[in-house]
């Protein structure tokens, strides 16, 4: 039992991570454009920038993770337990749903946070973040529908090769 949090947390923190990071990276190259065209100087500028994405990236996506938990555990406790070949294709579209939610939920709530801690203003921030969220969200399901074809791909030719 204490394994599988641990793994659960460890798996989490790395969702994080990633997204944290790429957010970062993007601040760092945004910011330095924006330095270069303002004429400001470049390193404190790009490092101030990447340093904001990152906080605001860590905001929403630490409650968007906190959404899909919440979600899911909820669901959990609503669905029964039917394992038919329907309800195989009602979760798919089901996860597609709870992903969309959540993102929008952490949008909105990291967002919130957001904007109060920069501007004083939580639902500028969550009216902003919302939909940036939801692109998040609608990139994670274009890149696990990729990475599954791909997979599904590998294994058909490995089958080819192997007959």
């Amino acid at each position: 039992m204490a394994a599988k949090l641990i793994d659960d947390g460890l798996a989490l923190l790395d969702h994080l991570a990633a997204r944290v990071t790429a957010s970062a990276v993007t601040g760092l190259g945004g910011g330095a454009a924006f330095a270069t065209y303002k004429g400001y100087p470049i390193p404190k500028t790009s490092l101030s920038a990447s340093l904001s994405c990152a906080l605001v990236s860590t905001a929403c996506f630490s409650m968007e993770r906190l959404a899909f938990g919440v979600i899911t555990r909820g669901a959990e406790q609503l669905s029964n337990d039917d394992n038919s070949d329907s309800s195989a294709i009602k979760s798919t579209t089901h996860s597609n749903n709870v992903v969309y939610a959540s993102h929008a939920l952490g949008g909105f709530f990291g967002g919130g946070i957001a904007g109060f801690l920069f501007q004083g203003h939580p639902f500028a921030g969550a009216f902003l973040l919302t939909p940036l969220m939801l692109c998040a969200g609608t990139m994670e399901l274009k890149v696990e529908e990729y990475r599954t074809e791909r997979l599904r791909q590998f294994v058909q030719d490995d089958n080819g090769r192997n007959s």
